[in-house]
């Protein structure tokens, strides 16, 4: 009986549109839920969900900075609006910034200061931004040493060389949370260095791959290509000989600062272009039901002849927030041959 009764829901909810199921779904969740259907409206939302566009066929290129500047710190990287609530930072083969404040008298001394550096008119956009980042770079202490580095370069701008930032009355040590989450440390850092040990990283990663209980999936292996994947979806790695191309997902909350997005790296060989198409989205009804999303902003960023390219969120203080989840298309011409596959970082299941 209860199969019949769920397929006659399953047939009801296939007939309807995506935003009356959502609808219904927020519904049913507010006023108490019915097991049977809501197992079938899940069943029938996880089957709509948004295909990416191939990048190929989708040729529109993201905006361009209108004027790119100098940052306004000790730093050799440079800054251009693409749109009011986005920024590109570049940065040359030998990309540093030093140390300076990492002490605010307020958010809104921090804000300002933020705002001074990326050139923003508003201060207060300094606090949620979108970002895309081209090059890799270091992080120098006083003395020009290099010290350690987030990777994310608002937090590389706001903390002193051990990790530690001031606003008010309240002080962060961002390093040991850093630390503590290497699936989402940040690439792009010129000390870190996976080319120097690559075959070993090949390696390990072949043999977590073709292990029982491994944490990566085998995808492609042949005389010229070997494919791998974390099985949490996050990253996938490309190699081609000793060459090293990869593509990761992360998420940082950090309580004060919070970031999601999607890197392409290379060690070995640059790529020609790469690309990035991302999905951002939040659940529809919250912590009851934090796989069914809806998508709340898509972003897609490219480079060309380079070895390091992201895009990605950020917020700190009091909300507005971060996006819960993100998914990325990326492709990369590199080594000759197109590599492509899709990551993501969060909790959501289905986009919608």
């Amino acid at each position: 009986m209860n199969e019949e009764i769920n397929q006659d829901l399953l047939e009801g909810f296939q007939s309807q549109e995506t935003p009356a199921l959502l609808a219904l779904l927020k519904s049913r969740a507010k006023g108490g839920k019915d097991d049977a259907e809501m197992s079938a409206l899940s069943q029938v939302l996880e089957a709509r969900q948004s295909r990416f566009p191939s990048l190929s066929e989708t040729s529109t290129s993201p905006g361009r900075p209108i004027e790119m500047r100098s940052l306004s710190a000790d730093s050799n990287g440079s800054v251009g609006a693409v749109k009011p609530d986005k920024i590109e930072l570049h940065f040359p083969k030998d990309g540093f910034i030093r140390c300076e404040r990492s002490t605010f008298k307020n958010h809104a001394d921090l804000s300002a200061y933020i705002a001074e550096v990326l050139g923003l008119k508003n201060g207060r956009k300094a606090t949620q931004l979108s970002v895309k980042r081209r090059g890799k770079y270091q992080r120098l202490d006083h003395a020009g040493s290099p010290v350690y580095t987030f990777g994310d370069p608002i937090l590389d701008l706001i903390t002193d060389e051990h990790g530690w930032v001031t606003v008010g009355k309240a002080t962060y040590h961002l390093t040991p949370k850093d630390l503590k989450s290497p699936a989402n440390r940040k690439g792009g850092i010129i000390s870190i260095d996976l080319g120097v040990n690559n075959g070993e990283i090949r390696r390990q990663q072949l043999a977590e791959a073709l292990a029982d209980k491994g944490g990566r999936t085998l995808v492609e292996h042949t005389t010229d290509r070997l494919v791998i994947a974390k099985t949490d979806l996050s990253q996938m790695d490309f190699w081609h000989g000793n060459a090293h191309l990869r593509f990761h997902s992360w998420k940082k909350n950090y309580g004060f600062y919070r970031s999601i997005g999607t890197e392409i790296e290379t060690w070995g060989a640059d790529f020609i272009r790469a690309e990035i198409q991302s999905l951002y989205a939040d659940p529809v009804v919250g912590s009851q039901n934090p796989f069914v999303c809806g998508i709340v902003k898509r972003d897609s960023d490219s480079d060309s002849n380079d070895d390091y390219v992201d895009e990605y969120e950020y917020s700190y203080g009091a909300p507005p927030r971060i996006p819960s989840s993100v998914r990325s298309n990326c492709l990369a011409n590199w080594k000759g041959q197109r590599w492509g596959g899709v990551v993501s970082k969060g909790d959501c299941q289905s986009f919608l």
